[in-house]
């Protein structure tokens, strides 16, 4: 008998395996429950990251920290900048020993990369990609879901930022077997476009274009952001994070320190309430906290990147991009008369 999905191309194609793993186990019949009982799916604003395609086919996340494409791009550049200065076999593969062409294309790569906004770039025979991922939370009548039990959350508490990035050298592998429960999950996601008044027409139809450019799409490790309930509903306040304490951290050092010098209108007996609230967060290490009359949660983000026959999406045009390359900014500021007009740093 023909194995039909043998056939099909991996981006269209979900291969579903069976796993004795009991912690996949327990963490398939959390995420069936979470489906129906957070049964809505929306957005956050995406987020921006840069890839490198192996020698195997699949692609390798060198970073996944920006908020726009350029932030993306800039990141990349840098990561450019110091491969071109490390010392013998420095680099995100600690085997490889950069060679003096080597060397000379990757300078010229990040002195590329302050001029033009690309999203595509080959340097010495190796293919990069600036890549976008839709940043997706679940919502039901409860609001927005929290973390799960079987979520990550290793780090004590004001320890998160010391964690090693689960995202940096995470590998996209189009063919990779899913459990089924994550394929129908996957499937949930295939044409989940922005909905709402709010959203610009250019926006959904950037979205539908993508989605049957790219209709496969690919779940990176789980985030975690911190929402706010104001005016009846549940919203993001913050961007995502890699594991719930360092949410909760980022939400500790608002209420302490944030708080009272963007709120002047605070008051000290509120400040006093902030800051018994954030040393309530960290002893109990909790998902939702009242602070003075707000009320905050931690919310699950599943960072979602879509795939198409020539791999993972890059930027659409509707995303915010507002900054220009570093050295097309500094020219254009210099024209205007708000930059000194010092010769240019070309090391």
């Amino acid at each position: 008998m023909d194995d039909d999905a043998a056939q099909l191309p991996g981006h269209l194609t979900i291969r579903v395996a069976h796993t004795d793993d009991p912690v996949a186990a327990v963490a398939g019949l959390e995420a069936w429950a979470s489906r129906e009982r957070y049964p809505s799916l929306m957005m956050m604003a995406p987020a921006f990251g840069s890839l490198e395609r192996t020698p195997e086919g699949t692609w390798r996340i060198l970073g996944y920290r920006g908020t726009t494409p350029q932030m993306a791009r800039d990141d990349l550049g840098h990561q450019f900048r110091c491969w071109a200065r490390a010392e013998r076999g420095a680099r995100f593969a600690a085997t490889w020993d950069i060679t003096d062409e080597e060397r000379a294309a990757y300078t010229a790569a990040y002195r590329r990369m302050e001029w033009e906004a690309l999203d595509e770039i080959t340097v010495a025979g190796r293919e990069y990609r600036i890549f976008r991922a839709e940043q997706v939370l679940r919502s039901g009548p409860e609001g927005i879901e929290p973390p799960r039990p079987t979520d990550p959350d290793p780090a004590a508490v004001g320890q998160a930022y010391r964690l090693p990035s689960r995202v940096d050298g995470f590998v996209v592998d189009p063919g990779a077997d899913v459990t089924l429960v994550d394929g129908i999950l996957r499937l949930d996601m295939m044409t989940l476009v922005p909905a709402g008044r709010g959203i610009p027409e250019n926006v959904r139809a950037d979205a539908r274009h993508a989605s049957s450019r790219y209709p496969k799409v690919f779940v990176l490790p789980v985030h975690c952001a911190v929402a706010e309930y104001e005016d009846g509903h549940w919203g993001p306040m913050t961007g995502a994070y890699e594991t719930p304490q360092a949410a909760r951290d980022s939400l500790a050092a608002y209420l302490r320190e944030f708080a009272p010098r963007l709120l002047p209108d605070l008051g000290e007996d509120e400040r006093a309430r902030y800051a018994a609230a954030a040393d309530r967060l960290d002893a109990e290490r909790g998902h939702e906290l009242r602070a003075a009359d707000r009320r905050f949660r931690l919310v699950r983000v599943e960072p979602v990147l879509r795939l198409g026959p020539d791999g993972p999406e890059r930027p659409r045009p509707s995303d915010w991009d507002p900054d220009l390359p570093v050295k097309a900014q500094e020219e254009q500021d210099r024209a205007a008369g708000r930059y000194p007009d010092d010769e240019d740093d070309e090391d």
